[in-house]
Order: C-alpha cells, then structure tokens, then sequence
C-alpha cells in the first residue's frame, strides 16, 4: 500500500515463505495493475456555482462537492464488466491520499459518463448492492455506496438539454453547424504534444464528424477522380442513373463510358476518326 518498505516487510515476508502453507504462494511489492491507476478526470470544486454558470451537463454541476472523479466510457470503448469497481477503488485511494482537504467521505464524489445504460453496467450495480436513484433527464444517483455516485447517460442528457456538444460523444451526431464546427475544430489540437490524429479513437470522431454531413457536403471541393476513388467500374456506375452517367462528358467521353462489346461493333474507319488519345484508350480495351 505505502511507498516506504520497512525491515520488518522484509522480515513478515520471509515468515510467510517459511510457515504459510504448501498450497500458497508469497509475493511481496506487487503491481495491481498494468498501468499506473489513473482517473479519467479529477474536478476540484474552488467555490460556489452560480446559476447558468455550467453550459454542459447542467445539472451535474450543482450536486458536486469538493473532488469528484469523473470516468467516461466512450462508444468506441464503452463501459466493462467490472469498470464500477475500479471507480470504487480510485476514489477510496483518494480518499485516503488527501486527508487535509478531504476531512469527511461526504466531500468526494463519483461520476461515471456514458452513452447509455448497458447491462454489464447493471449487472455490477446489482452485484455491488447498489440502487439507482433517478435523478431525472439521464442523471441518475446510486446508492449505498460510502461515497455518492452519479450515473449520467450521454444519449438522454443531450436530448433533454439540447446539447449539441454532448451530444456527439454519445450515440448521436452533431445536429447543428455549430456543433459540427466545434467538433471539427478540436481535431486540430494537439494533447500533451502529440496531435489528435495519433491518438486512439480519432478515426471514429471522423467518422462522427462525416455522419453530422449531407452527401454534398462530404464531397464538396472533390475532384471527380476523389470522389470514386476505391469504387470499381461497376460500383461507380450503379451510382448514377444512365443520364447522369453521360452528363457534362464530351462526345468521346461519352464513347469511353459505352461497353467494351458496344465499341467492338465500330469499324476501324469510324475509330481513325477519333482523337489519338480516345484510341488509345480503346485499343487497351479491346485490342485494336
């Protein structure tokens, strides 16, 4: 537990060695976990809230006392059996490790976001002897535990209060440009120097930032060859009705898009009118 390893650890180790019985191993200064434990956010509360002060989460902010650790399970990598009790542990260790500031359990908090209620999650709140207490509009309180605990679902808060930032951290998109904006802007950051778009995840906010997109805004400032890269022949085609297929292309252009069976039916003389590099392209297609 504590940084500091007495002579008499080493001593109780070596009488566990000797004495504990056969079917037990010993193990002294031991890592509980792979990583160093690491809360996803810590809040520290310096004053009072006033009203309209908090612009996401609304409610939450009000219920906080002096130190809340805040966890968020994303969509990408959403909540696991078991992530409750890690919770439970990061806040006892807290507890313990800040006495002056934290005189009574009432001043620490939790707070688990998530982007709904799933039933991993409810099945270690039943195993952990806990109730939920509906706090209303996706807030929900659980109880009997010795530290309040609140539960927020992304997907419900978002919606009851209209917020378009939160909103696509759940399982919803941005509705708004400002939204959209916010989110596209953020991307550009850079996190403990290194850039957004090396961490894990990025590729999955891309593709929140895509759905948020009308079809022509995706494509907006494209070229056309952009635009179809990675379709086959076939898929680019299926794409547009016969009009559309054609539109804007120049008489042999046009010709281009015809199938090979249709421009082996043109005699060599009508194919010596065309320009040298439409033939080209055709005696690669059909040998001469």
């Amino acid at each position: 537990m504590g940084t500091i390893r007495t002579a008499w650890h080493v001593l109780l180790k070596a009488l566990l060695d000797q004495c504990a019985p056969p079917p037990f191993d010993v193990y002294a200064e031991v890592p509980l976990s792979a990583e160093p434990l690491r809360a996803d956010y810590l809040l520290l509360r310096r004053e009072a809230l006033e009203d309209g002060e908090a612009h996401t989460l609304r409610k939450l902010w009000g219920w906080l006392p002096k130190d809340t650790i805040l966890e968020f399970k994303s969509t990408g990598r959403p909540y696991r059996a078991r992530n409750l009790n890690k919770l439970w542990a990061y806040l006892h260790l807290h507890y313990t490790d800040e006495p002056k500031r934290l005189e009574q359990q009432s001043d620490l908090c939790g707070a688990l976001l998530v982007p709904a209620r799933t039933p991993s999650l409810d099945a270690d709140v039943a195993s952990l002897g806990l109730a939920w207490h509906d706090r209303g509009a996706g807030y929900w309180e659980l109880t009997g535990g010795p530290f309040a605990l609140y539960v927020l679902e992304i997907d419900v808060v978002a919606e009851a209060e209209d917020d378009d930032l939160l909103r696509s951290f759940g399982h919803d998109v941005a509705h708004t440009p400002e939204g959209r904006r916010w989110l596209s802007e953020q991307t550009g950051h850079t996190v403990e120097g290194m850039k957004m778009s090396d961490l894990e995840g990025y590729d999955e906010v891309i593709r929140k930032m895509l759905e948020g997109l009308s079809p022509e805004q995706r494509v907006a400032g494209l070229a056309p060859e952009q635009r179809l890269a990675g379709l086959a022949p076939e898929q680019v085609l299926a794409a547009y009705k016969p009009e559309q297929r054609v539109a804007g292309l120049t008489p042999e252009q046009q010709l281009l898009a015809l199938p090979d069976d249709v421009l082996r039916g043109f005699t060599d003389k009508y194919l010596a009118t065309l320009s040298e590099a439409t033939r080209a392209a055709i005696r690669a297609r059909i040998g001469r």
